[in-house]
C-alpha cells in the first residue's frame, strides 16, 4: 500500500523543523548527483564510445556506447584484473519485466527545453521525447490526476469557492494535507508538503532535498513501477525561468546516468511532467477595473447578481470566476488588455468569447462542434475547414477527436475543444462559472505570494501551447510523437509489454 498520504498528514511541526534545519545546514540536504563527466569520447566501429572514471583514479572504468542516431544503447564495466572494458550490456535486450521501472514526474517543464537538451546530447539513454498536451487549466493537481488516472480533484486549486456555504473554502491547510491531490496515492516519493513554501523561497535547497529522497527511494526498489515527484522544479522555474529549468534538467540527466550506472543497466527510466511553463516575466494584474465598468464587484460570497468571487491563490495565467451572471461578466472582462478570451457554460454549450467574436462548443455525434457566430476566438476556423475537406467533420459538424488533436498539436491552442469542455465537465468536482485565459506576461493570484517571491520569471495555467505542452520520454521504447496526458500511462504500458 502507498503510505505517502498518511506520512504527509502526520509530518506536522516535525516536518517544518526538519526542513528548516536542512536549509540552515549548508543550503539544504545534499543531493546533487555525483556521476562524473566523461574523460574521453572516440569513434569505434561506427559507434561513439564514451569513457568515464567513476572512482577518481584517472583511469576509465565505465563505458557507454552510442548508436549512429546518438542513443546510448549499451554499457560496459572494467574487468578488475585488466582494467579493460568487460562484456557489453545491451540495454534494449533487458526485458522490462526483469527490472524495475522508475518514473520521475517533474513540475513545470515546457517541451521545447527538453527537446533543446535532447538535441544537445542530453538524456540519450532515452528514446526521443514526445509532446504531452495536458488539461486546461494547465495546473499540477489537475494534470497529474489525469495522467495517473485517479479520481477528479475537488477544484482547480486548493482554495475553492464552496457553493453550499457560499464562501471561499480551504487553502493552505487543504494544500498541506494533499486534499486536492488524489494523484498522491500513486507516488512512492513526494517530499513533505511542509517543504513547499520553501520551494519558492529557496527552491535549490528543496530540489537538492528531493534528489536525495528520490535517489534513496529508487535504491531500495527491486521491481515493479516506482514513481517520484519533484515540486522544487516548480519554484526553480518560477524564480529562474528558462536557464533555471535547463539547469535542473541537466541535473536530472546526471541523476539518470547515475541510476543506470549503479543498477548496471538493469532498470527502465521514464521522465515526464505535469504542464508547461511560459518562460516570460509575468506581472500580477487586477480585474477590478474591468468588473467595475459593468457594475460588478469582487466579493467573498455571492449575495446578489453583481457580486463576483475570484480565486487568488497561486500566480497563474488564468482566472476562475464565480458569478450569477457569467455572460454579463464576460462582456466586460474581454475588454481587459491582458485577457485573451473567456469561456463559460450556457445550456448545453461552452461559450468562448474575446473582443472580436464568439464561438460555441457543443458535443456532436462524433466529437465536438465549433460553431462561430462572429470572429474566431480560438483561431480554429481554417483548421476545421481543412479537416472538413479531409472527411474528418461529420454531417452534424462534429470533428473527429484524433484528427483535431493531430491538427492542433502545434496550434496556438492545442486540442482546445475537449480541454475547454473538460474544464467544466468532469475535470474537477467543483468547476467555476467562468474561466479567463490570460496573455503570457500577465498572471493573477495572491498578492502575498507575489510580494514574497518578488519576480515571477515564468508561470503557467493558460490554454496556449507553451503553458500546455510538456513531455514524456522513456527507456521502454519509442512513444507516439504527441499524446494527451491521459494517454501517457497506457502508452508506457504498451511499450513495457513483452514483445
Amino acid at each position: 500500500m502507498r503510505r505517502i498520504a498518511r506520512m504527509l498528514r502526520i509530518g506536522g511541526h516535525v516536518g517544518v523543523l526538519a526542513g528548516a534545519l536542512c536549509l540552515l545546514l549548508g543550503g539544504g540536504c545534499t543531493g546533487e548527483p555525483s556521476f562524473p563527466s566523461p574523460i574521453k569520447m572516440h569513434l569505434e566501429s561506427g559507434e561513439m564510445v564514451i569513457s568515464f572514471d567513476t572512482d577518481g583514479n584517472k583511469h576509465a572504468d565505465f563505458w557507454q556506447y552510442q548508436d549512429p542516431n546518438g542513443r546510448k544503447q549499451a554499457i560496459a564495466y572494467a574487468v578488475e584484473a585488466t582494467g579493460e572494458a568487460g562484456d557489453r550490456i545491451e540495454l534494449d535486450a533487458i526485458p522490462p519485466a526483469e527490472c524495475p521501472h522508475f518514473v520521475i514526474a517533474l513540475d513545470g517543464v515546457p517541451f521545447e527545453l527538453v527537446e533543446q537538451l535532447y538535441q544537445d546530447g542530453r538524456f540519450r539513454f532515452f528514446h526521443p521525447p514526445s509532446r504531452v498536451i495536458c488539461c486546461f487549466p494547465s495546473m499540477t493537481d489537475l494534470a497529474l490526476a489525469e495522467l495517473f488516472h485517479v479520481t477528479p480533484c475537488r477544484a482547480y486549486q486548493a482554495v475553492r469557492f464552496d457553493r453550499g456555504s457560499n464562501r471561499i473554502a480551504s487553502g493552505s491547510g487543504s494544500y498541506l494535507g494533499g486534499d486536492n491531490s488524489p494523484w498522491l496515492e500513486k507516488m512512492d516519493y513526494r517530499c513533505s508538503f511542509w517543504w513547499d513554501a520553501n520551494a519558492y523561497l529557496t527552491p535549490t535547497a528543496v530540489f537538492r532535498h528531493e534528489l536525495k529522497g528520490i535517489h534513496r527511494t529508487f535504491r531500495t526498489a527491486d521491481d515493479g513501477q516506482v514513481c517520484a515527484y519533484s515540486v522544487g522544479t516548480a519554484g526553480l522555474g518560477t524564480r529562474g525561468g528558462r536557464e533555471a529549468i535547463l539547469d535542473y534538467l541537466r541535473t536530472i540527466d546526471r541523476l539518470c546516468e547515475q541510476i543506470i550506472y549503479e543498477r548496471r543497466g538493469r532498470v527502465k527510466l521514464t521522465l515526464t511532467a505535469d504542464h508547461g511553463h511560459n518562460l516570460v516575466e509575468n506581472r500580477r494584474i487586477s480585474l477590478d477595473e474591468a468588473l467595475a465598468a459593468g457594475g460588478y464587484r469582487r466579493s467573498k460570497s455571492l449575495r446578489g447578481p453583481k457580486d463576483v468571487v475570484t480565486i487568488s491563490y497561486g500566480l497563474v495565467t488564468y482566472v476562475e470566476v464565480y458569478t450569477q451572471e457569467p455572460a454579463g461578466v464576460a462582456a466586460y472582462l474581454v475588454n481587459h488588455d491582458d485577457v485573451e478570451f473567456v469561456c463559460y457554460p450556457a445550456d448545453d454549450a461552452i461559450v468562448v468569447c474575446d473582443r472580436s467574436g464568439e464561438a460555441r462548443i457543443t458535443q456532436g455525434d462524433a466529437g465536438f462542434r465549433y460553431d462561430l457566430s462572429r470572429g474566431d476566438p480560438l483561431q480554429l476556423g481554417a483548421i476545421v475547414e481543412r479537416l472538413r475537406g479531409q472527411g474528418s467533420v461529420s454531417a452534424d459538424g462534429s470533428i473527429n477527436g484524433d484528427a483535431l488533436f493531430d491538427a492542433t498539436v502545434d496550434h496556438v491552442y492545442p486540442d482546445p475543444l475537449p480541454r475547454i469542455w473538460g474544464a467544466f465537465h468532469g475535470l474537477v468536482e467543483n468547476p467555476p462559472d467562468l474561466v479567463v485565459n490570460l496573455r503570457d506576461g500577465a498572471c493573477y493570484g495572491s498578492r502575498f505570494f507575489h510580494t514574497m517571491i518578488r519576480k515571477v520569471t515564468s508561470t503557467h495555467g493558460s490554454l496556449n501551447r507553451i503553458n500546455s505542452t510538456t513531455f514524456v520520454m522513456t527507456m521502454l521504447g519509442e512513444l507516439p510523437p504527441a499524446l494527451r496526458s491521459r494517454d501517457v500511462l497506457p502508452a508506457l504500458e504498451e511499450a513495457r509489454a513483452p514483445r
